[in-house]
C-alpha cells in the first residue's frame, strides 16, 4: 500500500503540475492573440481614417488651386464687379460638394471622408479692379513724361542738363513698364481660405440608461 501511494506522489503530481502550466500557457496565449487581433483592428481603422482625411485635404487643395486660377481668368474678362460675380457663381454652382453664398462672396467646400466626418473648407472671393489699376498707371505715366518735357524745353540751352533730363525719360518709361507688368491678381487678393475644418455629420445619441438591481 505504501509502494502504491509513493508511486502516485512520484508520478501523479508533477503531471497536474504539468497540465495545469500547459492549461496556463494556452489561455495567456489566446489572451494574446486577442489583444493583437484588436490592436491590429484599431491601428487598420486609424489608417484609413488617417489616409481618407489627407485624400479629402488633398482634393481640397487642388479644388482652392483651380478656384484660383478660374479666377484669375474671370478678372481677365469681366469689367465689372457684377459681371465678375455672376461668372463666379455660374462656375460655383457646377461643382460638385461647393456652396456659393453670394451674398458674402464665400464658397464652402464640403467632402465626406467617412460616414461621420466630412472636411469643410470656406473660401472668400474678392474682386480687384483691374481696369481702374491700369488708368492710375498710365496716368501716373503721362504726369511723369509730361513733366520732364516741360523741364527739357526749359533748359534747352544747357547741354548736360538736356541729357539728365534725357536719362530721366528713359528711367521713367523704364518704371511705367514695370508697374505695368505688376501681377495685380495674385491669390493673395483674389481668394482667401476663412476656415479649414473637419466636421461631425452623424447624430449622437448618447446612452442614458442606468442598470439599478432590483434585487430578487
Amino acid at each position: 500500500m505504501k509502494e502504491k501511494n509513493h508511486l502516485f506522489s512520484a508520478t501523479g503530481i508533477p503531471s497536474l503540475f504539468l497540465i495545469f502550466g500547459v492549461l496556463m500557457l494556452v489561455i495567456l496565449s489566446l489572451l494574446g492573440y486577442g489583444t493583437s487581433r484588436q490592436d491590429l483592428r484599431s491601428s487598420s481603422l486609424s489608417l484609413e481614417q488617417t489616409s481618407a482625411y489627407y485624400n479629402a485635404c488633398s482634393e481640397a487643395a487642388d479644388f482652392y488651386s483651380e478656384l484660383v486660377q478660374t479666377l484669375e481668368g474671370f478678372q481677365e474678362q469681366a469689367k465689372t464687379e457684377t459681371a465678375y460675380y455672376q461668372l463666379v457663381s455660374d462656375y460655383l454652382n457646377s461643382q460638385e460638394n461647393v456652396e456659393w453664398n453670394s451674398e458674402e462672396h464665400t464658397a464652402e467646400y464640403v467632402k465626406a471622408f467617412s460616414d461621420t466626418q466630412s472636411l469643410a473648407v470656406k473660401v472668400s472671393v474678392f474682386w480687384t479692379d483691374r481696369t481702374a489699376d491700369s488708368t492710375a498707371f498710365d496716368a501716373a505715366a503721362s504726369d511723369t513724361i509730361t513733366s520732364d518735357i516741360v523741364a527739357s524745353d526749359t533748359i534747352t540751352s544747357d547741354i548736360v542738363a538736356s541729357d539728365t533730363i534725357t536719362s530721366d525719360i528713359v528711367a521713367s518709361d523704364r518704371t511705367v513698364t514695370n508697374n505695368a507688368g505688376l501681377d495685380v491678381t495674385s491669390s493673395n487678393n483674389i481668394a482667401g481660405i476663412l476656415s479649414w475644418n473637419t466636421v461631425v455629420t452623424a447624430d449622437w445619441n448618447p446612452d442614458n440608461s442606468q442598470s439599478v438591481y432590483k434585487g430578487e
